[in-house]
């Protein structure tokens, strides 16, 4: 029997020591950086996009940032050149500075600006597209949206044919 009773306190013990770590577990569901990977074999590339319109509430405390115009915005960042037709991925990650990542089925959609058109992006089930073939200067918009919260991100994308330069 004392072996019985040390065996029920111990799992006691066990069990509560696992109580406290889950209801001390940090949650807190902070907006993501969103990055923009470039498949271009040797030279791939990945670079964080620039933040745009947030909406976005949690424990740590609310972010509201709202940009008038997206293209004026995102031809003010830095250019990132890609070829014709080249292959991408975007990448959602945990942004360290305000902890968690945590999201509930966001939904993740991207176009494509140029010149005030707006062309959507077939993303696949792993956030990978293409680039259009024809050059020029476009700007991306990329949007994560989850139940409660949603982030634009943006990048200024020249679309250049270095191959078809001459020296």
């Amino acid at each position: 029997m004392v072996m019985n009773k040390t065996q029920k306190l111990f799992a006691g013990l066990l069990f509560l020591s696992v109580l406290a770590g889950c209801i001390g577990e940090d949650y807190d569901v902070g907006v993501p950086t969103a990055h923009l990977n470039i498949d271009a074999h040797v030279l791939s590339q990945s670079v964080q996009l620039t933040e745009a319109n947030i909406s976005w509430y949690s424990s740590s405390g609310e972010v509201e940032e709202k940009i008038d115009d997206i293209e004026e915005y995102g031809q003010s960042q830095g250019e990132i050149k890609v070829f014709p037709g080249q292959d991408a991925s975007l990448d959602f990650k945990e942004n360290k500075e305000n902890g968690g990542d945590l999201w509930t089925d966001p939904t993740i959609t991207a176009v494509l600006w140029n010149n005030g058109e707006k062309i959507k992006l077939d993303l696949n089930e792993y956030k990978e597209f293409r680039f259009p073939t024809e050059e020029g200067n476009y700007i991306l918009e990329a949007t994560f949206e989850d139940e409660r919260n949603k982030a634009q991100y943006v990048g200024n994308i020249m679309i250049i044919d270095d191959t078809q330069t001459s020296l």
